[in-house]
């Protein structure tokens, strides 16, 4: 597409020289368009005749003019050649292929489609929109400033998109910290504006220059239901190796849950073991006792009954601890289940007859009470989210802690939900009315221009009247729900959050507190955490960073990603498909 000719005030070196080798800068008009002679059949016509226009001037010379920013020059093939055109290509300033390009230019790139060959489509180039976005991949990769120095990535760019100035070190650096309080200033916004409760759990980590820092993650669910956790570290902390069933894994020591995988895989082999056991000398001699190494033996018989046996109280335990510490999902409202039911079935294998079973369950059943037994001193607010009301709450505690201490519980708990729930009337009743008052006010205008409206006025008055005589009137959306019947319903597909919001209609303001209630977790720790006795461990690049620079990154990356980074470590389970598909 051909552009308007510029004159330029300044004028360099380079447009004196060309000048001087028969250049003119002063519009001429165009008259046929003129081709250069072929000399012979087997010359080539020069590329660079892609970015000119022939023709001939008023004197019948043959002349080039540049598509790009017009300016003309001499074209006779016996005289000139293209060199001239090619030296002006290199500095040409609205030359698409040159860096010093505006930063409103249009690029055409070509896509393969599959109905066309080849689709044309034009992009806006925005030098500011690719920095920031080369800062959003900077946060959400994991990469290190000095990535834009690097020669590859260089490379790459001078190829993919030339016009693009990749900016220095310290520059990403200042738009990096820049994206993180954009990021941070949006989340402010959107809890001022929703008025969202939160519930915030904490962690601490570590890193190599011996800094403790504080993780806070927010806990809440949204007008929808839907329940959102801010992941903030993902993988700060050293994996374990998920490996398949079907293949065998090693214990590690800071994980407890790896004894459980380790135990059941190896269950599977049992017979493999004892094969090996028989024909293998080298296996014989590694179990050998020596008074090294904790070596005791081979297995016998009795120690492959006992693997069962840990295997059986594990599984529940493990289980168990993948449901409680889930954050993706509400846990609140199986709490009590969840706890009772541990009680109960530790209770049971304690009164069993195996000695051994016995054992396990009275020393788990010690830390059990260390941490559930003084319920007096747990946040009540957990017990206020059971799904089936306060009879059940003293249904569990009359079986765990005893008739009394059933009824204590029940009346601690309608106390602390009766004042949340004053509290929360008090700050929504006039949000929750607003629609009610304004369908009375439509319906007292109708009244207005009906003739018996004062009939109608009285009439009501007298039944609001006759209610509050009686004791029988308004009662509270607590007192309504309370007094409904209890619904029962075991199926897995059960949500609690879809139930409340089908009957938010009906308690508004109570459901405004389950919202929030709903959204504490049980546990305070996430479920890949809640099996490792270690700490969170922040990696080597994030830890050669000011404190305030890696809060910048690890926060900016969590608020801006949609699905959890997921490190080599982790899937384990593809890897070991692959080597299999090898061998």
């Amino acid at each position: 597409m051909e552009r308007e000719t510029l004159e330029d005030d300044i004028i360099s070196d380079n447009e004196m020289r060309l000048e001087d080798e028969g250049i003119s800068d002063i519009p001429v008009e165009e008259s046929q368009p003129y081709r250069p002679p072929k000399r012979n059949d087997t010359c080539k016509r020069s590329k660079v005749w892609d970015h000119f226009i022939a023709y001939t001037d008023g004197e019948g010379k043959p002349r080039a003019k540049c598509k790009y920013c017009k300016r003309n020059y001499a074209a006779d093939p016996c005289k000139n050649g293209t060199s001239t055109m090619n030296s002006h290509l290199k500095v040409c300033k609205e030359h698409p292929g040159n860096t010093s390009v505006a930063s409103n230019h249009t690029i055409t790139s070509f896509c393969q489609t599959m109905d066309v060959k080849e689709s044309c489509s034009h992009v806006k180039f925005d030098q500011e929109a690719l920095r920031q976005g080369l800062a959003r991949m900077i946060i959400m990769d994991e990469l290190p400033f000095k990535f834009v120095k690097n020669e590859g990535f260089r490379q790459f760019i001078s190829l993919a998109l030339p016009q693009f100035v990749i900016p220095s070190r310290t520059t990403i650096t200042k738009d990096c910290y820049k994206l993180f309080f954009e990021e941070k200033r949006k989340l402010i916004n959107y809890f001022k504006s929703s008025g969202q409760r939160i519930s915030l759990t904490t962690d601490t980590w570590t890193s190599n220059q011996r800094l403790t820092y504080m993780c806070l993650t927010a806990h809440y669910i949204d007008s929808d239901w839907k329940c959102i956790r801010t992941r903030k570290i993902n993988d700060y902390v050293v994996e374990e190796k998920i490996q398949s069933k079907k293949s065998l894994c090693l214990d590690v020591p800071t994980r407890w849950n790896s004894v459980y995988t380790t135990l059941e895989t190896a269950l599977i082999f049992q017979g493999v073991f004892e094969r090996y056991e028989i024909y293998d000398a080298d296996f014989r001699n590694d179990f050998m006792p020596d008074g090294s190494y904790g070596k005791i033996g081979l297995p016998l018989k009795h120690d492959w009954v006992m693997v069962k046996k840990f295997v059986k109280v594990l599984r529940y335990f493990y289980n168990l601890t993948n449901r409680v510490s889930g954050s993706l999902y509400v846990t609140s409202s199986t709490f009590l289940d969840e706890i009772s039911d541990a009680d109960e079935l530790l209770k049971e294998w304690i009164n069993g007859d195996d000695v051994d079973l016995v054992d396990m369950a009275r020393q788990m059943k010690a830390k059990f009470d260390k941490y559930w037994g003084n319920i007096e001193k747990m946040n009540m607010m957990l017990y206020v989210a059971v799904r089936h009301k306060l009879f059940y709450l003293r249904y569990v505690f009359k079986n765990v802690h005893g008739p009394e201490m059933g009824e204590k519980m029940e009346d601690l708990a309608k106390s602390a939900l009766y004042d949340v729930f004053e509290k929360y009337k008090k700050m929504y009743s006039s949000t929750t009315s607003r629609h009610s008052t304004t369908s009375s006010s439509e319906s007292s205008q109708e009244l207005d221009d009906d003739i018996e409206r004062r009939a109608v006025r009285d009439k009501r008055k007298k039944w609001k009247q006759m209610v509050s005589e009686i004791g029988c009137g308004h009662k509270s959306e607590f007192d309504s729900y309370l007094n409904e019947e209890i619904e029962i319903d075991e199926s897995p597909s059960f949500s609690i959050t879809e139930w409340w919001k089908l009957h938010t209609p009906r308690f508004p303001i109570l459901a405004r507190l389950a919202r929030d209630v709903l959204a504490m977790p049980i546990s305070t720790v996430a479920s890949k955490s809640a099996f490792s006795t270690e700490g969170h461990i922040i990696n080597d690049f994030r830890a050669s960073l000011t404190p305030k620079m890696a809060q910048a990154l690890i926060c900016c990356q969590d608020w801006m990603r949609h699905t959890p980074f997921k490190s080599v470590e982790e899937d384990y389970d593809a890897i070991d498909k692959i080597l299999k598909g090898i061998v």
